[in-house]
């Protein structure tokens, strides 16, 4: 799927530097990150669009997700494996289920030696060629690190990156300046729905505990968001539009910003 996104954006003609690292994991090459536009909006979302996956089933963005949408808990490994994408840190022939399944492995403080009898129950280990992977739908994960249990901040840690976190919205600006890309923990709302005007994923009613990659954007009043319960693909939006991803569900008058970042490891 990853390389059928590559070609159409390739045939957008997206130019200009990228600064994305590549990683070399076992067999398989790393994927080929496209550079990202200068300018138009519309050509950031078509280089977004290399790394966007859903957590939901999609014919185009995930067609071996589980079909029912609000049984999948996998927004947080999603998120993380679109960064992985971004980085250029997976194989450029993996499947998305398998990227989302790698990212939910590496998110485990043993990992790479995931010990199955400690994973929640229905959790399974798998390894695909050199890939480690844990297939687990229905478990959410921490944002920082907890003893024994997936995590975001152990996730970057794992793959030897330095977990950088932010609690405002100052911070959330310094690390996409500095990094590019953060991985943003918020809730799905009615007004958070209504920011797609394409299809956006069925789930229980109420506030909904939620992560979805940001990007920064070539207009700096906007942001790339790429949100894995949307069927659309990644989605420009203002940065006030952003705000209510972070909004209180229980107070609308108060936010509360969250985001993690992969920081180079120090020396």
């Amino acid at each position: 799927m990853f390389r059928n996104i590559l070609m159409l954006v390739c045939a957008l003609g997206v130019i200009a530097c990228s600064d994305v690292a590549h990683e070399d994991l076992g067999d398989g090459a790393p994927a080929q990150v496209l550079p990202k536009a200068d300018s138009a909006q519309v050509r950031d979302v078509d280089w977004a669009n290399q790394f966007f996956v859903t957590q939901i089933f999609d014919s185009r963005w995930n067609p071996d997700a589980v079909v029912s949408d609000a049984s999948s808990n996998n927004c947080g490994p999603t998120s993380f494996a679109m960064l992985l994408s971004e980085r250029g840190a997976l194989p450029a022939d993996i499947t998305a289920e398998m990227a989302i399944d790698h990212a939910r492995a590496l998110m485990y403080p043993d990992y790479p030696k995931v010990d199955p009898a400690l994973l929640p129950e229905g959790a399974t280990v798998y390894v695909e060629g050199e890939l480690i992977c844990v297939d687990d739908d229905t478990h959410p994960v921490f944002f920082e690190p907890v003893d024994s249990e997936a995590s975001i901040g152990q996730g970057i840690l794992n793959i030897g990156g330095e977990p950088g976190f932010g609690y405002s919205s100052s911070e959330l600006d310094e690390l996409l300046e500095t990094t590019g890309a953060v991985i943003a923990h918020g809730h799905i709302t009615e007004q958070w729905r209504g920011r797609f005007s394409g299809e956006y994923g069925a789930s229980d009613p109420g506030a909904i505990s939620h992560f979805i990659l940001l990007l920064r954007a070539s207009d700096p009043d906007q942001l790339l968001v790429c949100d894995p319960m949307h069927k659309g693909g990644a989605v420009s939006m203002s940065r006030a539009q952003v705000q209510t991803f972070f909004q209180s569900p229980i107070n609308p008058y108060e936010s509360s910003t969250r985001v993690v970042a992969w920081q180079e490891a120090s020396p």
